[in-house]
């Protein structure tokens, strides 16, 4: 996505989504039948990043990202190579790649004391949100009743393979390093985007009974919080992109070339876009510097 309201409108439907299956929101207390189902319908853990979905029984991510990225980031030396992050990424990453594993996606792990801990952060996600699995289209004029309004950007979703529980943090996380150009995301546009979203969020815990007020829903749901989640989320996906997709990375396409946007639909923006890669491995190492890594 190259521009902010097509972001923003994706950003809404998330929040939406996200609140409504939040942990006792209303859906959970009055309806018991269709939670059931969601229940028993879904993964326990969704994603598509998360270290269970992406090991084998002879590959753990986790373990290979320092030997990957010793040999994968030559692919962009002439855009890395200045950084000072060249030499040492890998091995930092990977000292706490199954620790991020393990926090961005909590119900997928094997001791019920981290899932326990989360619940009260637990909702339905999407899984898979990058850009191919985003369908937009501009609203005609109401003939059904509706609200919408004649012109307002709309989102439809798709590919609801890896859809279950998570963390609403991991799913935005997600998106915005697989959806958005680096572009939008540069000089303060990636926390205008994530404070867009978290007061979306916000308002709509009230609206669908999370929480009783808004004072409520700040206290239990800080943005400090949120951003916890959202950082650890994002050093996961590094350790997703440099152990395993970026082996995908075949031709660079600007965001003027139509024809290779075409051909690259189906791609992450990190697999596909080099002032991505340059955003997010910046955001590595400064999500990590922060934490002491």
């Amino acid at each position: 996505l190259q521009d902010t309201e097509s972001c923003q409108t994706a950003l809404s439907t998330f929040a939406k989504i996200h609140a409504f299956f939040w942990t006792g929101s209303n859906f959970w207390r009055n309806e018991k039948e269709a939670a059931n189902e969601l229940e028993e319908g879904v993964w326990s853990s969704g994603s598509y990043v998360q270290p269970q979905a992406q090991n084998s029984e002879t590959v753990n991510q986790c373990k290979i990202v320092a030997q990957e990225w010793a040999t994968k980031r030559m692919k962009f030396e002439t855009e890395l190579s200045s950084f000072d992050y060249w030499d040492n990424l890998g091995e930092r990453l990977e000292s706490v790649a199954e620790e991020c594993g393990r926090l961005a996606h909590p119900f997928a792990d094997d001791t019920p004391e981290l899932s326990e801990q989360y619940h009260k952060y637990r909702t339905f996600t999407h899984g898979d949100p990058k850009q191919a699995n985003l369908l937009f289209r501009r609203a005609a004029t109401s003939t059904d009743g509706s609200n919408n309004k004649q012109g307002e950007l709309q989102l439809g979703l798709l590919d609801f393979q890896w859809a279950g529980f998570g963390l609403a943090a991991t799913d935005i996380a997600h998106f915005i390093t697989s959806g958005v150009h680096a572009d939008v995301l540069v000089d303060g546009g990636e926390e205008k985007l994530l404070r867009y979203y978290f007061d979306e969020l916000q308002t709509h815990l009230v609206e669908f009974g999370a929480y009783r007020t808004a004072e409520d829903a700040i206290e239990n749901y800080s943005y400090e919080t949120f951003m916890d989640q959202y950082d650890i989320a994002v050093l996961d996906i590094c350790r997703l992109m440099i152990a395993y997709t970026w082996s995908r990375f075949t031709e660079p396409v600007e965001r003027d070339d139509e024809a290779g946007k075409v051909r690259t639909m189906n791609k992450t923006s990190y697999n596909k876009s080099i002032p991505t890669v340059v955003w997010l491995l910046s955001r590595c190492d400064e999500i990590m510097k922060s934490r002491g890594v």
